[in-house]
């Protein structure tokens, strides 16, 4: 513990740096100033609309074929339209790249590339974080991808997700019969 006058001769000391300091700042021109944080925009880097142009081609092209080779390339094309580009809440371009990035995780699940789909399903998470698409049924993508990747879900577990009532049976079903 300090003795008082130790605590006093801190205190000036303490003073007596912060004048210099305060002191050496008053002869700085605005020139030599750095601009303000808040008046430095990031560059917002978009979607290219060729790409995304490409990949909804081929999606409406492939959309009754029946070939895993036609799925991945659609997967990997929408992948492609993603890279380089950092999304955020606010980002214009938010909603459509994770509509591509959940087109690819349901594309390699068509494709038999599970093993991508969950890799994906997992980047999707980390990329869009606390984020989620829902389908016209007000059921959750990141449930519904969930549920089909991931084999070792328990019965309770599966009921607790936000599923397609009809998934959600087909699986329990197809689980129970897997025992």
């Amino acid at each position: 513990m300090l003795t008082k006058l130790q605590q006093k001769r801190l205190i000036n000391a303490l003073a007596v740096v912060s004048s210099i300091f305060i002191l050496s700042g008053c002869g700085a021109t605005l020139a030599n100033m750095p601009a303000p944080v808040e008046n430095i925009s990031p560059q917002i880097t978009r979607i290219d609309n060729a790409c995304l142009s490409q990949v909804t081609e081929r999606e409406n092209a492939i959309r009754d074929s029946h070939s895993p080779a036609q799925f991945i390339a659609l997967a990997n094309q929408s992948m492609r339209c993603l890279q380089g580009v950092r999304f955020y809440p606010n980002h214009p371009d938010n909603q459509q790249g994770m509509q591509l990035h959940a087109l690819a995780v349901v594309n390699y699940v068509k494709g038999g590339d599970v093993e991508t789909a969950q890799k994906q399903l997992d980047a999707f998470k980390v990329r869009f974080v606390q984020q989620d698409l829902v389908f016209d049924d007000y059921t959750s993508f990141i449930d519904t991808a969930t549920a089909l990747l991931d084999p070792n879900l328990s019965a309770r577990q599966l009921a607790m997700l936000n599923i397609n009532p009809n998934l959600k049976s087909e699986l329990s079903r197809v689980r129970q019969w897997s025992l």
